[in-house]
């Protein structure tokens, strides 16, 4: 019977130990460094769940951006119809050109497809610098189009390098999103937020429920707030079209968050806490209220 016992222990471990491997070959992790000013990672990566792993190498924030192009729809074409104009508009507002111009400008110079045909699916908040975030996302097969957008001198990170075609390719990966512990939900101009942030790791369950009719789709950004931020500041900071907008350094501390995505789509992030006073923020519509703040004890 010892005998028997032992052989038993023996399965008992093994099965053990190939569940583990199992479960560790089912986390699709992909590493995404940014430097000034280029993106490291892959080239080609499976489509499915995945975590980007996402460290921030450089001296000024950066975050990416995946945008999905359509299949008649090049990266190089992309960047010439779509990424020039941007630039231009740019160009113009540093130039003196008010706001609702460049507004006109860019619709004006833009190409249809890139509201109709291209979608952004996802990717991470604005990070500081020499800080990481982990952000799940699922991805359909197809061509995309990774970039950062903050600027240094008055020039987006996109032109200094910071684009790179991104391929998602027909291999599926086994890989299930991660269990959260706060669900958010982004809605048109709010956040529907179930669980509360606590000390050490969180995850993030980030729901897109609704977009806005015009301009940017809704996203999420965590910020550290201390005794000499400006909320005001950071709502000015995060708006591109202002002179000083994206541009560094940033008036609070960027802890992640996750960028749009198509209504109806899940992401997660991960973020480490430690006791202080927080705040959840929308690029595009923290003027028109979508701002939380929180305290973590």
């Amino acid at each position: 019977m010892q005998g028997y016992s032992r052989f038993r222990f023996s399965v008992l471990l093994i099965a053990i130990f190939l569940c583990s491997c199992s479960d560790t070959e089912k986390k699709q992790v992909i590493d995404v460094t940014a430097k000034d000013f280029s993106f490291q990672m892959e080239e080609d990566i499976p489509s499915g769940w995945s975590t980007f792993n996402f460290i921030n190498s450089g001296h000024a924030p950066h975050f990416f951006l995946l945008h999905k192009l359509p299949d008649s729809v090049s990266f190089e074409r992309y960047q010439e119809d779509v990424s020039k104009p941007f630039e231009m508009v740019l160009d113009s507002l540093n130039a003196g050109m008010t706001k609702d111009k460049g507004i006109q400008l860019l619709i004006s110079s833009i190409p249809p497809y890139y509201a109709t045909s291209i979608k952004q699916m996802g990717g991470t908040g604005i990070i500081d610098p020499m800080m990481s975030e982990q952000v799940t996302l699922k991805l359909e097969p197809g061509n995309y189009v990774m970039e950062c957008y903050i600027k240094e001198k008055g020039v987006f990170h996109t032109e200094l390098g910071m684009t790179r075609p991104v391929t998602v390719n027909s291999e599926i990966s086994e890989m299930q999103p991660p269990e959260p512990n706060i669900n958010i939900t982004l809605s048109n101009y709010k956040y529907e937020i179930e669980g509360q942030v606590e000390q050490g790791s969180n995850t993030i369950a980030v729901h897109f429920k609704e977009h806005p009719e015009q301009g940017l789709g809704n996203d999420i950004h965590l910020i550290k707030i201390n005794d000499s931020s400006d909320i005001e500041k950071a709502i000015d900071w995060l708006d591109w079209m202002n002179i000083k907008g994206l541009e560094p350094p940033a008036p609070v501390k960027f802890l992640g968050g996750v960028q749009e995505m198509p209504v109806g789509n899940t992401a997660y992030f991960t973020v480490d806490i430690e006791p202080g006073h927080y705040a959840w923020i929308a690029e595009s519509s923290a003027a028109k209220g979508m701002i939380k703040e929180f305290t973590v004890e």
